[in-house]
């Protein structure tokens, strides 16, 4: 603390200096525009596109590029905070656009999902968390799948 000044202060600055460091998290968790198929995805599982908040709140963690499209796998997780109700997974290039729809069992523990899903091709996938205070959260993966992999689904 500089000679001069109170403590009220120097906690002040402090709190700016987290809230500035923290600014980059809030500015990313931003709504961000969707539409197309993913779009209409959201909504055939009576989600609407506009609520989602593409936040850090949740994971989603798929390889970049996948030789084979139909065992990819992908790690969906959820911040300690988060009361999850549903989650979804979304392949929107998919015939079948929702991969998966599950309810967690208990409250009590972090829900981390790890599966493999089996991509068409080379896409965006999603996952969308429901939250218990009624926030809607997800997060977007690029996935690109190579000439050799890729279901027929």
């Amino acid at each position: 603390m500089l000679p001069g000044h109170s403590r009220a202060a120097a906690v002040g600055r402090r709190s700016v200096l987290v809230g500035l460091t923290l600014f980059p998290l809030a500015a990313k968790a931003a709504a961000v525009a969707v539409d197309g198929p993913l779009a209409e995805a959201l909504r055939g599982a009576g989600i609407v596109p506009e609520a989602v908040v593409w936040s850090p709140l949740v994971t989603l963690t798929a390889p970049a590029i996948a030789d084979d499209g139909a065992a990819v796998p992908v790690t969906v997780g959820l911040g300690a905070e988060s009361e999850v109700t549903r989650l979804h997974l979304f392949a929107p290039a998919n015939r079948r656009q929702v991969l998966t729809s599950v309810e967690p069992l208990s409250d009590l523990v972090r829900p981390v999902w790890r599966l493999r899903v089996r991509l068409s091709k080379s896409q965006t996938i999603a996952a969308v968390a429901q939250l218990r205070d009624g926030r809607v959260v997800g997060a977007m993966a690029e996935v690109r799948v190579t000439v050799g992999g890729g279901c027929r689904s």
